[in-house]
């Protein structure tokens, strides 16, 4: 209750800041230039039926694209951070590669791929698969070794080091990374889905409507907003599932806390 309310307060607040600001743009501009969170909310309502659909089309690519990534990004980055051969080898090749805007191949995606989804998809896990590989590989290079000694001395094997230590130990700052990637992967979603000449997605949806009908526009902005803020639930949600170690020690902590100061009012 106290997360949700937390949310609730922190929308609130967005939402008054957004009044604020339409009111001071257009004045200034003497124009109706930025929509009120009024307008925009209204908008939504209305064209729930559209916005729906591209909310969905939207919703099922940068899920892809941030499985792909995962599924690609995390074994890769966790083999460098451990393998010396392999870290001297490839990590010259990230440092050449990681620098380059991904953007800029927006139109060698568009060439391979097509205008369809695919594109969308390729362009937002390549944004993505850098972000976490980068991340995996500090993670694993950074482990505590007596972990891995301690684990290695009862007879574990190669293959179960990396299931049962490397992998838990590294999943919290892999999770991290997502989380501070999806920002960067509803924007390159956002630039792919404009670029193509038609289709589905909020990306289209802004670009339609954002010269004439700016309040529908900014509807499309409130619902890729909501999609980022959906999936940023679920991850916390799938951290608590998957990383509950750590939560358990932080609680145990905050009781031991608690009963000290209680202890000393007493």
């Amino acid at each position: 209750m106290k997360r949700v309310m937390t949310y609730v307060v922190s929308v609130v607040i967005l939402l008054l800041a957004w009044e604020i600001a339409s009111v001071v743009v257009n004045a200034i501009n003497q124009a109706s230039l930025l929509p009120g969170p009024f307008d925009a909310l209204s908008q939504v309502v209305k064209n729930a039926a559209e916005l729906q659909r591209h909310f969905f089309a939207s919703a099922w690519r940068l899920i892809l694209a941030m499985l792909i990534a995962l599924a690609t990004a995390v074994p890769i980055g966790l083999l460098i951070g451990r393998e010396q051969i392999l870290d001297r080898l490839i990590s010259p090749m990230i440092y050449i590669t990681y620098p380059i805007p991904q953007v800029a191949l927006i139109l060698f995606f568009f060439i391979v791929f097509g205008t369809g989804s695919a594109t969308k998809v390729a362009m937002v896990a390549l944004a993505l698969f850098f972000q976490i590989l980068v991340s995996a590989r500090g993670a694993a290079k950074n482990l505590d070794e007596e972990y891995l000694t301690s684990v290695l001395s009862a007879g574990a094997s190669h293959a179960q080091v990396y299931w049962h230590v490397i992998l838990p130990a590294t999943l919290p700052e892999v999770l991290t990374s997502v989380r501070v990637s999806i920002g960067l992967g509803v924007a390159f979603l956002y630039i792919a889905e404009t670029h193509a000449a038609l289709g589905t997605g909020l990306g289209a949806f802004i670009k339609k409507y954002m010269l004439f009908r700016r309040d529908r526009a900014f509807a499309g902005i409130v619902a890729m907003a909501i999609l980022g803020l959906v999936l940023y639930v679920v991850l916390d949600l799938l951290e608590h599932l998957v990383c509950r170690w750590k939560y358990v020690k932080r609680n145990s902590l905050k009781m031991s806390q608690r009963k000290g100061k209680e202890h000393e009012a007493s």
